[in-house]
């Protein structure tokens, strides 16, 4: 029950949201537009029925089309993108922690300070340095190994997921980091210490299974970090992704069905992950 009211609450959350503008233009003359606010939502839920004759210009194509199933295509790459680069972080932090957990203490600490430094690197920094790279490659080798911008419906993947994974990489790492070494410090790791069990077994076996729960819910952070990124990603690269769309046609209907279009997947997976983690994991106990 509580699951589905979650559920409800947000998606009533992302219907006032998407006929917010009309309110602020009218803070902004400092008038109170609640009447105009009001039917603007229910013209917005009147529009998504009959749902496949809701059109928008496609100003790739340059010719109006109807939403469905078209928006399907920004969606999905736009989601590719997202998951893929999400997966590489998760993976590649879980990954470095491991073998940090490894070093001395006094090498842990050196870590910490480079990625408190790397963390502040602005994400577009990152993708103008990754594009150049390409460039100058391919100027020196002549081989191109990867295109730095979209031209119509082409399709980019391996370079916008480096540069959308690189920054969320960094933070669950430091995250992560601070999680091992708070595990570290539970009684069970000194039970297993004075038990025999070798360093990299505790860590492993032990320290992994509970800590992964904590990196679980930090990456909700994570993911919302990413989603602020995804913009720039999709403009730098000329992708054609559900962010540049949004740019293009931002009307309440467009915004409605794309945020709905985000909200679902996310909410599934943290859903499903939050009931796993708590219900099984927990439920079994640290060992």
């Amino acid at each position: 029950m509580k699951l589905i009211l979650k559920f409800f609450i947000a998606i009533a959350g992302i219907i006032l949201a998407s006929s917010l503008p009309v309110l602020i233009s009218g803070w902004l003359k400092g008038e109170w537009k609640w009447g105009v606010y009001f039917e603007s939502i229910r013209t917005t839920l009147e529009e998504l029925w009959p749902i496949n004759e809701i059109a928008f210009f496609n100003y790739r194509a340059q010719q109006p089309m109807p939403l469905f199933p078209n928006i399907y295509e920004y969606i999905i790459y736009s989601l590719e993108i997202l998951f893929i680069a999400l997966l590489v972080a998760v993976f590649v932090s879980l990954l470095l922690t491991v073998i940090t957990m490894l070093l001395s203490e006094k090498a842990r600490e050196r870590v910490k300070m480079a990625l408190y430094f790397l963390e502040s690197v602005p994400d577009l920094l990152i993708i103008m340095l990754a594009q150049l790279t390409v460039v100058l490659f391919f100027k020196q080798t002549g081989i191109l190994i990867s295109k730095i911008a979209a031209v119509g419906d082409d399709r980019i993947y391996w370079l916008p997921v480096l540069c959308l994974a690189i920054l969320p990489t960094i933070q669950l790492y430091r995250l992560a980091m601070l999680t091992f070494q708070e595990e570290e410090r539970q009684m069970y790791v000194d039970l297993a210490r004075a038990l025999g069990f070798s360093k990299v077994y505790i860590v492993l076996v032990h320290m992994f299974r509970n800590a992964i729960i904590s990196v679980f819910f930090q990456s909700k952070k994570t993911m919302w970090f990413m989603l602020s990124n995804l913009f720039v990603l999709e403009l730098m690269f000329n992708l054609p992704g559900i962010m540049l769309f949004l740019r293009d046609n931002m009307y309440p209907s467009a915004f409605l069905v794309t945020v709905f279009s985000f909200f679902l997947p996310m909410f599934v997976l943290y859903s499903f992950g939050e009931w796993y983690f708590v219900r099984r994991l927990r439920g079994k106990g640290a060992v």
